[in-house]
């Protein structure tokens, strides 16, 4: 590889290569450093020399601050604050005047003597001039917070002032999960519950009624798929992680009849109460799998009456509309610029999917919709003013029907509450990636290294944030997005943890093969991760399953995170490759026996996940099927070894009914805060939510329970594992 264009690319935090999933070394190649450096806003064809010294010596070059300065509070609350800093040597020798903006607006300002750095890494070299890593000591405590911090000195350049972000030194976790209680709960696909009044996909009531079977069964959270706005124009794509926007909410998972405004809509009553309407809704209630599009084309309309009664009833003036009125301003202006980008987008999305003919990505829009703040959208925000609101008076009933269930999970004795999923990206054709274009690195996806079920490696078609254009913006899009998903919740997963230190970049029109991994400010993400997750008294779980870096768990576990530990793949792999005992499990840690990207209990333990995926061509050699057999024949043995240890063999090893109560067991023994249960283990349904590698090939997303959710709480399996929960001792 050519020598400039790799020190370009180690600068800017391109990895010099990779070990794959088959034990392979795939280094960087040059088109891929090319394709990488311009998604990063950096010119491979330029002066790359040039390039990577303004890189290598740093942000801060150009005048004393760099965009972002991070102080971790620590665990002594009257500390002083003292902010770090990188500093020219000459003027290390006398006070600096500092001007330091709270969040909250006050000023405090003052002159402190920068202290030196110790050690030899103190010192180096900057535009040719020795500067010295030093600290300015403010004589006091700052709180946790988004500050501004403003630096003045003889002779400095412009550049002097910083976003100060002080963070807590770790996340939140409630005293009683410290001091060693355990909890556990159920965790469920939210479109797949099925009820008598819901209308063909799970909703809000449908949470709220669990929350309450749950808390009578001694659960202390219900954990949630993202909840995520998905693509209203294309209802089909339903992926949960593959969403319109991740700081909104999912509109089809409203409960349409508990909307306040329905109790006094005739039209709205009229509609459901036509024979035509309720034929179509009681096909959707009966189907197997849920039907999106047809769930959309129910909903959709009558939501928009709903909508136009409101506007009715708030130009009547009445006290009461009068109210809901300013409570809808008030939710518009608390939520800003991002709901008003959100919401042009979908309805302009919706507004050429009604003219006709294929619905085309934003990227191949007319030029002139393909700019949020471009002329063309000022005059459509005019003429399309009252679909936009119906996009956010959606959003305010769901945002007011999530909290309203978060308060029943509360109310039902769930001490947690409820537990939400946050995605690691949005689609490409998206109101997030356009919304924000600035912020996406345009022309990559991200996705996974080629490994033994994915030879050519994984494209997951999610464009990601660009890290340097993260950074000028202070981390705002990220804290932003932290404080949406925590919103009603008691604790937040955060897949694919990894992201915060690193992600597979694939440019685009390249195979999977050709990606690298690009790395990401690791201590200041998670700093603001602390920060979010103590503000809004949320505990965080960070999905660590895959390529984990060397020493990240190990420093997510410092930082407060609860690593995410999956039974079936919790092996001693560097020695016998038996199954781990529940007591070689950490305690700061969730325990789960499989996950909704896996194949159910039920299907692993008969075997019947790997014949489906051969019919749907995942193993592209034919030995690889064999092979698959052949592990898990070796996996079962293994796990009833396990269980014959713990003294939990069920008493029909065939019975995977009887296997999942035992595996649930052994979960329940281990030390970890939180043991979950997935509602379709318990169930014990024999099809998969979801087969990674497969789009239209498999219903993904759409399978339903098979029980209606008035049932569970009188079946068996709810009491026996709720027992078992209950009552094992941790390991």
């Amino acid at each position: 590889m050519n020598d400039a264009l790799a020190r370009l690319a180690a600068a800017a935090g391109i990895e010099h290569g990779y070990w794959d999933g088959l034990g392979t070394w795939r280094g960087l190649e040059d088109d891929t450093a090319a394709a990488l450096l311009r998604a990063l806003g950096l010119n491979p064809a330029g002066n790359l020399e040039y390039q990577a010294r303004e890189l290598e010596e740093g942000a801060g070059a150009k005048g004393l601050l760099p965009p972002v300065l991070i102080v971790r509070a620590g665990m002594d609350p009257g500390a002083s604050c003292v902010v770090p800093l990188s500093l020219p040597q000459r003027l290390c020798g006398s006070a600096l005047r500092w001007t330091l903006t709270l969040e909250s607006g006050a000023t405090k300002q003052g002159q402190s003597l920068p202290a030196p750095g110790a050690g030899p890494g103190s010192a180096f070299e900057r535009g040719g001039e020795p500067w010295l890593h030093c600290g300015i000591d403010l004589g006091a405590p700052v709180p946790p917070g988004y500050h501004r911090f403003a630096l003045a000195a003889d002779g400095a350049t412009d550049g002097t002032a910083a976003a100060l972000i002080v963070a807590p030194a770790r996340c939140y976790i409630p005293a009683a999960l410290a001091a060693g209680r355990r909890c556990w709960g159920l965790a469920i696909q939210l479109y797949s519950l099925r009820s008598a009044r819901n209308w063909g996909i799970g909703d809000f009531t449908d949470l709220a009624q669990l929350a309450g079977i749950a808390g009578r069964a001694g659960a202390a959270v219900i954990g949630l798929n993202p909840l995520h706005a998905r693509h209203l124009a294309r209802p089909d794509e339903a992926s949960p992680y593959s969403p319109s926007s991740r700081l909104f909410l999912d509109a089809m998972y409203l409960d349409v009849e508990a909307i306040a405004d329905f109790a006094g809509c005739a039209d709205a009553a009229a509609s459901v109460r036509d024979p035509a309407f309720r034929a179509r809704l009681e096909a959707l209630r009966a189907a197997p799998l849920v039907d999106h599009r047809g769930i959309a084309l129910l909903k959709l309309p009558v939501l928009e009456t709903l909508h136009r009664h409101f506007r009715a009833e708030c130009a009547n003036a009445g006290d009461a509309a009068a109210g809901r009125a300013r409570d809808f301003a008030a939710f518009r202006q608390r939520q800003g610029e991002p709901l008003a980008r959100f919401a042009e987008f979908e309805a302009l999305r919706l507004q050429l999917r009604d003219g006709g003919g294929v619905l085309p990505g934003w990227h191949e829009w007319p030029p002139e919709w393909r700019d949020p703040l471009g002329p063309a959208l000022a005059q459509f925000r005019i003429d399309a003013a009252e679909r936009i609101e119906f996009q956010c008076y959606l959003q305010w009933q769901a945002e007011l029907q999530l909290d309203a269930a978060a308060a029943a999970a509360r109310a039902a004795g769930l001490h947690l509450g409820l537990y939400r999923d946050v995605a690691v990206g949005a689609a490409h054709d998206s109101a997030e990636s356009w919304g924000d274009q600035d912020l996406i690195a345009q022309g990559i996806s991200v996705g996974a290294p080629p490994d033994l079920l994915s030879r050519n490696g994984q494209n997951w078609g999610l464009p990601p944030w660009n890290p340097r254009a993260l950074a000028a913006r202070a981390y705002a899009p990220f804290a932003a997005l932290l404080a949406a998903n925590m919103r009603g919740a008691g604790a937040l997963r955060i897949d694919h943890v990894m992201a915060l230190a690193r992600l597979f970049w694939i440019p685009e029109g390249m195979p999977g093969t050709s990606g690298c991994y690009v790395r990401y400010p690791f201590e200041e993400l998670a700093a603001i991760v602390a920060l979010e997750s103590v503000r809004n008294r949320c505990l965080v779980i960070g999905e660590d399953l895959g390529s984990v870096p060397d020493g990240l768990r190990e420093r997510l576990h410092d930082l407060g995170f609860l690593s995410y530990r999956v039974l079936v793949f919790e092996r001693h792999w560097h020695g016998d490759g038996s199954f781990k005992r529940p007591a070689d499990y950490p305690a700061q840690a969730l325990a789960i026996v499989a996950t909704h990207d896996m194949p159910t209990i039920a299907d692993y333990w008969n075997g019947t996940d790997i014949a489906r995926r051969a019919a749907l061509g995942l193993f592209p050699e034919p030995q690889l099927r064999e092979q698959e057999a052949g592990r898990r024949t070796a996996e079962r043995a293994g796990i009833l070894a396990l269980l014959g240890e713990l003294g939990l063999s069920p008493p029909d090893a065939n019975d995977a009914t009887q296997v999942a109560e035992s595996l649930h067991a052994a979960v329940a023994r281990t030390p970890a805060m939180l043991a979950v249960v997935q509602l379709d283990d318990l169930l014990g349904e024999t099809e998969p939510a979801n087969i990674p590698g497969t789009h239209r090939e498999y219903p993904n997303w759409r399978r339903k329970l098979s029980r209606g959710i008035e049932d569970i709480a009188e079946d068996p399996r709810l009491a026996r594992l709720a027992a078992a929960m209950r009552g094992a001792k941790r390991s």
